[in-house]
């Protein structure tokens, strides 16, 4: 995946980094030749994300993706 990358001297806002990161994610996966999951429309006690948490490894992986989520903003936030 690419990352967005600056020098010392444009450094941006934290947000703007963010939003940057994000736009360089989604130009990367709209890239690559595989399926897109699609984005459930029901609540998630109320079965919205069955189909995707029923894959092996997937409860671990989100875990995984939301404690190096919440790492990153607090560490955008210590700064």
């Amino acid at each position: 995946m690419l990352s967005v990358r600056y020098s010392r001297h444009q450094m941006p806002e934290p947000h703007q980094r963010m939003i940057d990161e994000t736009s360089a994610f989604l130009t990367w996966a709209l890239r690559q030749n595989s399926p897109l999951p699609r984005i459930p429309t029901r609540r998630l006690d109320l079965g919205g994300f069955d189909s995707l948490l029923a894959r092996p490894g997937a409860r671990a992986a989100v875990q995984h993706w939301w404690g190096r989520a919440f790492e990153r903003v607090q560490a955008l936030a210590d700064q």
